[in-house]
């Protein structure tokens, strides 16, 4: 008898759905916050508060897209769907780029949280980071090739974890270090910052805010994604949002920037979150500060650790859908027996973030840079997935929506909502400044996508099909069809009935 061969199982409900929401967005804090400290100073969290309101609309956006289709692929799928195959691919590459920083820089800042919480301060330091990153990279892929991981009991306690450490750190935060003066000292808008760092500094806040895409790839694993996934985005994000302003508040009231710098953006940049719980310090017992320097520290290497598992399994995800649709290699689309993964994703996701971690270290900044990459693809990616919802409302206006983005106005016979052409501009308009200040951005940008682009068209020469052409999914557990000369009845002995 023919084996079954692998496909993805909707197992996720809401509560699963709303945690992995939670977990996968709130774990970009442990590196994120520092990074926007550094360039926004005493505006940290109003940049934040302001990317995080974005990112809120695009999310209504997401969860029309995703909902609409129903396949795996996120912003490539309803892109794809909208316009063209070459179109989904480049906005499905751009998020390559995005997964890939996000496990580079989870793997960099996995040392450094470990290392203050265990008290092994050499693997907090160069080059010892990016060593313990690499062997960090190399174990998550060396697990995803042999074993399946279980997503949703996994699911349901990191984010947990994640949660109660942060609201920890925001409570003790607002009892001991909170201070409206302090937030406002050498705040000056336009020279402390400058407008050039409130500009540097908008697309590097959407690094607080990554993980939507891994969760739009789950449409395929979720039990009921029409009504879920929606309500499990808004409420996980939500809270994301509430917690990240928060907890800026506490780290710029712990380390104001009355002279143009801020510790948390300099000496903590790497394990900002660590810096806040050094700030208690003097405000409570020892004992404390020191139980909660190594659990802040355990629970921020753990999260990390999950955080860049589940970008490896969201590359995986993504190059699944491409391959299924013509737009990657076919052994892209095929799924390991043993784990539910292309070894060929898993391989490549590991070796490219580890060369983007090495090499970015001979960079004067790799910090900066990886997150001037990073800000790249997904203002391109949230770009185009708004312009799909915008361009299927009048595509296909009779297509399915279990969920649509409120507010619209009639234009031309189509509803438009309001929310994702704001979004859309908004966006735009952050790309153009990412593009002018960013050279991450302005030049390793487009060099990806050149890359990218070369892969697709030898993909599609090699298929023989047209680089607009629409390619639909083969069905793999299809048998074909075959003409039989006898067929073997088995019947029943004696009465029938």
């Amino acid at each position: 008898m023919a084996r079954k061969l692998p496909r993805l199982q909707r197992v996720l409900d809401a509560p699963a759905l709303a945690s992995v929401a939670y977990g996968e967005v709130a774990s970009s804090l442990y590196f994120a916050l520092g990074i926007v400290a550094l360039h926004a100073l005493g505006l940290t969290p109003v940049v934040l508060a302001i990317v995080g309101v974005l990112f809120l609309v695009v999310t209504m956006s997401y969860a029309e897209g995703t909902t609409s289709i129903g396949e795996s692929g996120g912003a490539a799928t309803f892109v794809r769907v909208a316009f063209n195959d070459l179109a989904g691919f480049m906005t499905g590459w751009a998020l390559f780029l995005d997964y890939l920083i996000v496990i580079a820089l989870s793997a960099l800042f996995f040392p450094h949280y470990l290392g203050l919480a265990i008290g092994v301060h050499s693997i907090a330091q160069r080059p010892g980071d990016v060593i313990v990153g690499c062997v960090v990279i190399v174990a998550i892929a060396l697990v995803r090739l042999f074993r399946r991981t279980r997503l949703y009991s996994f699911s349901l306690v990191v984010p947990v974890l994640d949660l109660v450490t942060q609201l920890l750190l925001v409570l003790l935060g607002f009892a001991f270090l909170f201070s409206p003066s302090a937030l406002t000292r050498g705040l000056h808008v336009g020279t402390q910052p400058s407008w050039h760092q409130i500009a540097f500094a908008l697309p590097l806040a959407f690094l607080a805010y990554t993980g939507l895409e891994t969760v739009a790839n789950l449409a395929e694993e979720i039990r009921r994604p029409g009504r879920d996934l929606p309500r499990s985005l808004f409420l996980g994000i939500g809270a994301v949002v509430l917690v990240t302003v928060l907890i800026a508040l506490v780290g710029l009231s712990a380390f104001p920037a009355p002279h143009g710098t801020t510790e948390l953006g300099t000496t903590w940049l790497r394990a900002p979150l660590m810096g806040i719980v050094y700030a208690l310090g003097p405000h409570v017992a020892f004992w404390v500060e020191r139980a909660l320097r190594v659990y802040v520290g355990l629970t921020g290497a753990l999260i990390l650790l999950v955080a860049a598992a589940t970008s490896n399994s969201g590359f995986g995800r993504l190059a699944y859908s491409l391959a299924e649709h013509g737009q990657l290699p076919r052994r892209f689309g095929r799924l390991s027996r043993r784990s539910l993964h292309s070894p060929e994703t898993v391989i490549g996701a590991a070796l490219i973030s580890m060369v983007l971690l090495v090499t970015t270290e001979f960079t004067t900044n790799p910090v900066g840079f990886l997150a001037s990459l990073f800000s790249f693809g997904v203002l391109v990616a949230f770009t185009a997935a708004q312009l799909a919802v915008l361009k299927l409302r009048f595509s296909k206006p009779d297509l399915d929506r279990p969920f649509r983005v409120p507010l619209s106005i009639r234009i031309r016979g189509a509803a438009v909502p309001v929310p994702t052409v704001v979004g859309a501009l908004a966006t735009m308009a952050i790309f153009v400044a990412a593009m002018a200040t960013h050279i991450g951005a302005r030049y390793g940008g487009p060099i990806w996508l050149a890359c990218g682009l070369v892969v697709y068209l030898l993909v599609r020469r090699g298929r023989g099909t047209g680089l607009l052409e629409h390619v639909e999914p083969v069905e793999e557990a299809e048998l074909p069809q075959a003409e039989f000369s006898k067929i073997l009845v088995p019947m029943k002995l004696g009465e029938i009935g």
